[in-house]
């Protein structure tokens, strides 16, 4: 499970390829592998994934979401010394409900103390507890100051809920390109950076057209300016034919 460095990049070729799937997590889930100018991210599938090559978006629900994942800082505080690189999360009202172990590992966790906003990487959590009303969660870097019941909010890992390609129709952001179809549930390889295939929607028929964008399906087309979210460049010229390697620009 060390196989990666203090910067959570993967050493030499990860014992999962990236043409592998598992039913059982062998990396943390954001965890990083890159080769050859090609990056990527360890993921878990929210869902069946049919379709490789194509955009997969990121389905974890919101974090102002009641009784889903049961954060937002009118309800939920933080608290723990400073330095602590362990704080407890209490959770109130309609946010307070069970959470499992590492639900929120690689999430963010952000400070809300006045006019100032302190935020901290997950890097696991325990099983909540006492009713569901308290848990520990594993921060980096610890807390800058102590802190006293201060409001908290907590976005999970954007790699731990990924979707399928169809469900970008639906609004999700686009974070990973898989390389192969992946089972519900199952942990992969996501491309987010450097050249890579992905499906294209139709034909590039504007030749000094770069940009590509996400169609609602998780296909590329030809960037239209309109705020779609972008995909990357294509990287040759393309003319009229349907050309679809593209330097991805996800992160």
């Amino acid at each position: 499970m060390r196989e990666f460095d203090k910067e959570g990049t993967v050493v030499g070729v990860p014992y999962q390829g990236i043409m592998e799937e598992s039913a059982t997590p062998k990396y943390p889930i954001g965890t990083l592998y890159e080769r050859f100018g090609q990056r990527f991210r360890y993921c878990k599938a929210y869902e069946a994934i049919p379709y490789a090559h194509r955009g997969a978006p990121a389905m974890q629900p919101s974090s102002w979401t009641a009784g889903v994942m049961s954060m937002g800082s009118d309800e939920t505080t933080v608290t723990g010394i400073a330095g602590a690189t362990q704080v407890t999360i209490f959770t109130g009202g309609s946010y307070d409900i069970a959470h499992a172990v590492d639900y929120f590992q690689g999430g963010m966790l952000t400070l809300f103390t006045g006019t100032t906003v302190e935020q901290h990487r997950i890097i696991g959590n325990d099983a909540s507890h006492t009713s569901n009303t308290y848990f520990e969660c594993y921060i980096e870097p610890g807390l800058r100051i102590a802190r006293d019941g201060v409001a908290c909010d907590i976005m999970g890992s954007p790699y731990a809920f990924v979707g399928s390609s169809a469900s970008v129709a639906t609004g999700y952001s686009v974070v990973v390109v898989p390389q192969i179809a992946i089972t519900s549930t199952y942990y992969f390889w996501g491309q987010t950076k450097g050249p890579c295939f992905v499906t294209p929607n139709a034909e590039w028929t504007t030749a000094s057209t770069r940009e590509a964008e996400w169609h609602t399906d998780g296909t590329i087309k030809a960037g239209a300016g309109v705020a779609l979210q972008r995909a990357g460049y294509v990287i040759y010229y393309n003319g009229t034919a349907a050309d679809s390697y593209v330097m991805l620009m996800l992160e």
